[in-house]
């Protein structure tokens, strides 16, 4: 079986919804065992999490997306796994991300194809590398 494990970090619940509905939608493969690990409010995981991120075959990133970047959480996450990434724990693991950002109304236009301008999901494409060496 395999096992995905899908990491995030959500300040005001959008990127939350994506997780669930990413997680959803990877659970309902066959053979695949789904973990979501929710990064908190001081960017830390939980304390099994590193453990198992170890032992998973995929791990799928997200983020809001604040000021053109990923939160903070989110990048001090990132910045803890350089040490399992350098030594070459995570080769040849599939890895993929998505994020959440809201556009502004800039002089009354509006960009969103949905005319609201609230919370649009957007969605990375898989990420070229195999957690270790570039493909």
């Amino acid at each position: 079986m395999a096992k995905v494990a899908i990491v995030y970090f959500s300040g005001y619940g959008h990127t939350a919804k994506q997780a669930e509905a990413v997680c959803e939608g990877a659970a309902a493969i066959a053979d695949v065992a789904v973990t979501g690990y929710r990064i908190d409010e001081a960017g830390e995981l939980p304390l099994d999490a590193w453990e198992e991120l170890a032992e998973a075959d995929a791990v799928i990133y997200g983020s809001p997306t604040y000021m053109g970047g990923p939160a903070w959480q989110f990048k001090k996450f990132a910045d803890a796994s350089s040490k399992p990434w350098f030594n070459e724990q995570w080769k040849n693991k599939l890895a993929a991300g998505f994020t959440s950002f809201r556009r502004s109304r800039i002089s009354g236009h509006c960009p969103s194809s949905t005319g609201s301008c609230g919370s649009e999901p957007a969605c990375f494409l898989p990420i070229k590398r195999n957690m270790g060496r570039p493909i």
